[in-house]
């Protein structure tokens, strides 16, 4: 009877074994089906095969700075040849919270890569125990003849002492890859926030300069505002005078007198986005605004100008985005999707876990002992999926729309990388289209204030006039620095639209986060006067 019991036994639970098997081997045919690949989803991308917006062009044609290669771009900004720009850039990377928020992203990655690794390996655990134990108090007999050994008669033998050392080791086989897929996911992770630290770094540089440019081209435009209303302040008080001597109307020195009273605000509204500008990097960088203005007046600017080049950008769109750490970021996000989506497969697949244990144990009681070496190898546990409500089915599907979803989020960034970079590519072209007609109208206008200043030392003509074509110099001054200023920022737009500075994908092992900044200051030379000076102080 016991032996068909155990035949019926035996019979049910190999037809239970059957239909987990044949389950698993559904799941594991809708896994081999598996549609979603990061590489396919990157290659399927398009990018325009060039740039439709025109490249800087070299006027003349120098030799490319650094070798016209974009992981060279660290040393972009030593071209300004402003050691105070330079500080204030190493300065803002160490103030930068979003740098410190990267550091700790680099951190957390290697942490969540760690335990990618451990799920694939087995682990092992030391454990050490020692007991002393009496199972049951000795116990006294009383009336026993006189002599008679009560020991004989009791049930105990004293305490017993135990002592045991040893290691005891579980592991879960990855027989379809989730856990290596996990592993892979969490590398690229961690590259990821290599690159996004590099992201960080090129990020508040560009802020930074950007902050110092306005401030330095405030300053610039704050100087021609001055003398912009010292000329209305002239012309109002020689109107005055040629009024009184009843050469001019009353209305002209009306109005003569509101134009020096708007160019007065002008001025002080200068001075007051100026002296904001000097707030905004002191917060930035944490710097003291005493000595951070005691530099900007000791130190020469040296905006770029006259059309230079500061670096090129290979004519090819793909070639360029590859560069962009927020690209790479896409990019591992996809392989994390498509690792979410070979886990929630292989939850559908049986799994199968090993554990053991080995030891040596000493054992010792009253009137007897031993030691010897103790093992146990099992139990080999093995979870065979067979109903779960769709629970597992709906997890694979939830993966699987999330994927399409970062790679959505792929193609949207690429091509915002492309637009950005185009965006900047076009306002390059442009300033330099238009630089010829700003400098020509710049000379022009100086040409007439030159000419008209002979006038009135001729006597052909009077003072109100000479100070109308000072105007028209010191307007045309104006368009040449918003000229000056728009194209300096295109260049930093450039920079951070094609990935600053950052080393590239292969080289991220190489980076080290404890890094000061992004760059040192170098011992550079003064810099002379640029000609945007060297012009304000023909109309002076």
């Amino acid at each position: 009877m016991r032996k068909n019991q155990y035949l019926s036994l035996t019979f049910k639970l190999a037809i239970l074994l059957g239909m987990s098997l044949a389950l698993a081997g559904c799941a594991s045919f809708d896994f081999m089906k598996q549609k979603y690949f990061p590489q396919d989803t990157i290659k399927s991308t398009k990018v325009a095969p060039q740039w439709q917006a025109a490249l800087p062009q070299l006027l003349p044609a120098p030799a490319l700075p650094h070798d016209g290669k974009l992981t060279n771009l660290q040393k972009f900004w030593q071209q300004y040849q402003d050691p105070v720009l330079l500080e204030v850039i190493e300065a803002a990377e160490k103030e930068s919270a979003n740098i410190a928020t990267a550091k700790a992203k680099i951190t957390e990655a290697r942490t969540n890569r760690i335990n990618a690794k451990a799920a694939l390996l087995p682990t092992l655990d030391g454990n050490f125990s020692a007991s002393r134990s009496v199972q049951q108090p000795d116990i006294k007999y009383s009336n026993l003849p006189t002599g008679f050994n009560s020991q004989a008669l009791s049930p105990t033998s004293g305490a017993t002492n135990s002592a045991q050392i040893g290691a005891q080791a579980a592991w879960e086989l990855d027989l379809f890859g989730a856990n290596r897929s996990l592993l892979n996911a969490a590398k690229a992770r961690e590259d990821a926030a290599q690159a996004g630290w590099h992201d960080a770094r090129v990020s508040i540089a560009a802020e930074a300069a950007t902050s110092y440019f306005n401030l330095r081209f405030c300053e610039m435009q704050l100087a021609v505002n001055r003398n912009d209303a010292k000329s209305r302040a002239e012309t109002a008080r020689l109107t005055e005078i040629s009024k009184n001597a009843g050469f001019s109307a009353s209305g002209e020195l009306h109005l003569a007198q509101a134009s020096a009273a708007d160019a007065n605000q002008q001025l002080k509204s200068q001075q007051a986005q100026c002296d904001l500008a000097v707030k905004e990097l002191v917060a930035l960088t944490d710097l003291d605004e005493t000595v951070l203005k005691q530099k900007l007046q000791q130190t020469p600017f040296n905006p770029i100008e006259d059309n230079k080049t500061l670096f090129t950008i290979a004519e090819v769109p793909a070639q360029v985005i590859a560069q962009r750490p927020d690209i790479y970021s896409a990019e591992v996000d996809l392989i994390s999707a498509a690792a979410d989506i070979r886990n929630n497969q292989a939850a559908r697949l049986p799994k199968v876990s090993l554990n053991g244990s080995i030891g040596y144990m000493h054992l010792s009681g009253a009137g007897f002992s031993g030691n010897g070496e103790i093992w146990s190898l099992g139990p080999i546990s093995i979870t065979l999926p067979i109903f779960d409500g769709g629970k597992r089915k709906a997890n694979v599907e939830n993966a699987e729309a999330k994927y399409e979803e970062a790679a959505a989020n792929y193609r949207s960034k690429v091509r915002n990388a492309v637009k950005e970079v185009e965006n900047a590519l076009v306002t390059l072209h442009s300033t330099q289209d238009r630089h010829p007609d700003v400098l020509n109208a710049l000379n022009g206008y100086e040409a007439s204030f030159a000419a008209t200043k002979e006038k009135v030392q001729a006597g052909f003509a009077n003072l109100i006039e000479l100070e109308e074509n000072r105007r028209n110099a010191l307007q045309a001054l104006t368009n040449s620095i918003n000229l000056l200023k728009e194209r300096n920022n295109a260049w930093i737009t450039l920079y951070r639209a094609v990935g600053g500075g950052w080393q590239g994908k292969s080289q991220l092992a190489e980076v080290k986060i404890s890094e000061s900044g992004l760059i040192s200051s170098p011992t550079l030379n003064s810099a002379t006067s640029t000609s945007t000076d060297t012009k304000s102080t023909v109309i002076k």
